[in-house]
């Protein structure tokens, strides 16, 4: 702006003494209005616009003698008007214009005008190129300077700003007036590769308003160049990232080779192929392979594609181990190892096969996983394939695999049995299953069809209430007969009731019974070989029935024991009393042991005391009823104490009440024996033994206690009519 200025000063200068000493000389003929023959007009004018208007006396002509450029303006009168659109652009110098004035008579009067155009905002930045490409290597350091790329503007008094817009921050510009591209982020090439941008040039300030702005914009295409610094990897290989660096890790490869024999061609590996590939993928540098260790005999040999081929057998068990390096070609300080581990086995005559070749099995849509695959469909049987090899005498080999090849459904247990691995829709699914020998990976193969059946829906099972009254009876056998008939008719009811409700089928619901069925809503479905819910009903009925005749049963034996006891406490009662009544001891004391033979007679004490009550009336206490068998005394050799029948009746059988009579039954040799609870002096005392000649077969428990009762009864009335009728 200033260097302008200064060169329009200079002009004006000139122009001015050039046009003063014209005017001296043609003063009276024409001149400008401000007496300057310089003048300022703005590009981009409207034609026929006045640049400016001369002065001229009367009769005076002006033309135009000479313009440069020509054809630029013209006179319209003493008007200087232009012709054209002036460009600033393109005309970087003043227009020059000579005119001439004239009049007859007088002096000629020429004028040299000078027209200056201005400069105004009226274009837009240019990019010289729609495009820029720009190449950066990876991880380069952050701050870095890659490129500059700049706009122009042909306003010459325009200054530029730039933007630029990055999709992820990748890039910076160094200023908004210096577009600079400076790296902003960590680059890596396995992660991006390119980055493109978008670089905006304005004539304004950004963020200007109210003034007229132009702006322009290129693509910038940056990418980026992946370096060498990384190693070979041994495919597969895990990836993993350590700090701005990454690794990719392989976990070697297995294989096996038969002893003493040279397996033709690459040996088979898992995973395998063996193969690495050069870290940095962009530049993929070729590859080389060699062993480290495991090869010194020389037995193996590594090709260029990384495969493993047999020189010579391996002539030793165990396995062998080899460690391989993989490297770049042209750089071997690039490189990699991996270990091979070949199991060394002696080879096979015969492959494992299956027992048949193929099979078909059946399972429920909702069965559930690991569920079992059943032989058919009215079966419970497991399906179990099974596969036999011939190189063993019995066909047995214990290192047989069982596997489903390229299927996820079902699973295969090394036993044999085929398990649902996940939920299955209905169908039939084809399947091909693998044998395999874990010791030298021969295997084959056999079919399986497996038909998946719709789930069987079921409905809810009935709640049935069973109510059964248990009479309450005497402690009698033929009261417990009774008890014991209708125990086992509610034990039928209920049992019936529960057969009924488990076949699901109509019900007549027994008396005592009460069945509410609710409507049916649908169930769990039952599995094939499992029970359903009201085969579990029915089950739990019965056992119920039986827990309860159990503790029917057990209740009956606690009454009779506690009878038996009050029993026993009544007899010694009734010796006491008979001894009191005989008024004396007799010679002897006589012991009966036939009611011991039935523990479960009670009737023959019953009438025992049943007729001591009709002998006695006078003053005599009636005797309570007993429910046991018991040995009655019919004399005695002491008078007995008074106190004795007080302490008995207190501590139900003390010392006090003599003799007490214990029982304990021996099979060994033929014959029943009586103790007593205190030594008897037979010297004194008599014991009669009654022999046991009437004795039944004890399963007759009704015959033994009638002849058990006539027995004692028989003895106590030949007793009592000698003993009470003397002393009554």
């Amino acid at each position: 702006m200033g260097f302008r200025s200064k060169g329009y000063a200079a002009v004006f200068v000139l122009l001015g003494v050039f046009a003063l000493s014209n005017y001296s000389e043609a003063q009276n003929l024409c001149s400008t209005v401000s007496g300057v023959p310089i003048f300022v007009m703005s590009e981009n004018n409207t034609i026929g616009d006045v640049v400016t208007t001369l002065n001229a006396q009367d009769g005076v002509t002006a033309t135009i003698t000479r313009q440069n450029p020509a054809g630029l303006f013209s006179l319209s009168g003493y008007s200087l008007i232009a012709d054209t659109v002036l460009d600033f652009e393109t005309f970087v110098k003043t227009h020059e214009v000579d005119i001439e004035c004239t009049k007859p008579g007088s002096l000629t009067t020429t004028l040299n005008l000078n027209i200056a155009v201005t400069d105004i905002n009226d274009n837009a930045p240019v990019f010289a190129q729609s495009q820029y490409t720009l190449n950066v290597d990876e991880l380069i350091k952050e701050g870095t300077s890659v490129d500059v790329i700049t706009a122009t503007d042909p306003d010459k008094e325009d200054v530029l700003y730039y933007t630029l817009d990055p999709p992820e921050g990748e890039f910076i510009l160094e200023t908004n007036f210096k577009p600079n591209f400076l790296v902003n982020k960590h680059l890596d090439y396995d992660q991006i590769k390119k980055v493109t941008m978008t670089l905006y040039a304005q004539d304004t300030p950004i963020g200007s308003t109210g003034v007229v702005s132009h702006t322009a914009s290129t693509t910038v295409v940056v990418n980026i160049n992946d370096i060498d610094n990384r190693p070979p990897w041994f495919q597969p290989c895990t990836e993993h990232n350590v700090g701005t660096s990454k690794v990719c890790v392989n976990t070697g490869y297995d294989g096996t080779v038969n002893l003493n024999q040279i397996a033709p061609g690459p040996l088979p590996l898992k995973p395998g192929p063996l193969f690495a590939i050069d870290g940095d993928n962009g530049i993929n540098k070729p590859i080389g392979y060699a062993f480290l260790t495991g090869n010194e005999d020389g037995t193996f040999q590594i090709n260029n594609d990384g495969s493993i081929t047999m020189i010579k057998p391996v002539t030793v068990s165990g396995p062998v181990v080899l460690t391989v390096m993989a490297y770049q070609t042209d750089d071997a300080d690039q490189f990699a190892t991996t270990t091979v581990i070949l199991r060394v086995v002696v080879s096979s005559l015969f492959p494992p096969t299956f027992v048949e070749s193929s099979y078909e099995g059946f399972i429920s849509e909702d069965a559930g996983v690991d569920s079992m695959v059943l032989e058919s469909k009215t079966s419970n049987r497991p399906l179990r394939v099974k596969a036999t090899d011939k190189d063993f005498a019995d066909g047995y080999n214990p290192s047989l695999r069982f596997e489903v090849v390229d299927s996820t459904d079902f699973t295969i247990t090394p036993e044999g049995f085929i398990l649902m691995a996940k939920a299955v829709s209905p169908g039939t699914l084809n399947l091909e299953m693998r044998v395999v020998d874990t010791t030298n990976d021969e295997s084959s193969t056999a079919t399986l069809a497996v038909e998946i059946t719709p789930g069987v829906p079921t409905t809810t099972p009935g709640t049935t209430i069973m109510t059964s009254t248990i009479k309450t009876t005497e402690t009698t056998d033929s009261t417990t007969n009774t008890k014991l008939t209708d125990i086992t008719t509610a034990t039928a009811t209920v049992t019936a009731t529960a057969t009924a409700t488990a076949s699901a089928t109509s019900t007549t619901s027994p008396p005592d019974t009460v069945t509410t069925m609710p409507p049916s809503t649908g169930g769990s479905q039952v599995n094939t070989g499992e029970f359903s819910s009201t085969d579990m009903a029915a089950l739990g009925a019965s056992l119920a029935v039986v827990i309860v005749l159990c503790l029917v049963c057990i209740g009956l034996m606690i009454h009779r024991i506690k009878g038996h006891n009050s029993d026993w406490k009544k007899i010694s009662e009734v010796g006491v009393f008979r001894s009191k009544i005989d008024g004396g001891s007799k010679e002897g004391v006589q012991y009966s042991n036939e009611a011991f033979q039935h523990d479960g007679d009670s009737g023959s004490v019953n009438n025992l005391a049943t007729d001591l009550e009709n002998k006695l009336e006078s003053g005599l206490k009636p005797l309570e009823k007993a429910t046991t068998s018991a040995i009655l005394p019919t004399t005695s050799s002491t008078p007995p104490d008074s106190t004795s029948l007080a302490s008995s009746e207190n501590s139900d059988g003390e010392k006090e009440v003599k003799p007490i009579l214990t029982k304990e039954r021996r099979n060994e040799e033929g014959y029943k024996a009586v103790w007593f609870k205190q030594d008897i002096d037979p010297n004194k005392e008599e014991v009669v033994i009654i022999p046991d000649a009437g004795e039944a077969d004890g399963d007759h428990e009704e015959d033994d206690d009638t002849e058990d009762e006539d027995n004692l009864r028989t003895d106590m009335d030949s007793d009592d009519e000698e003993g009470m009728t003397s002393d009554l």
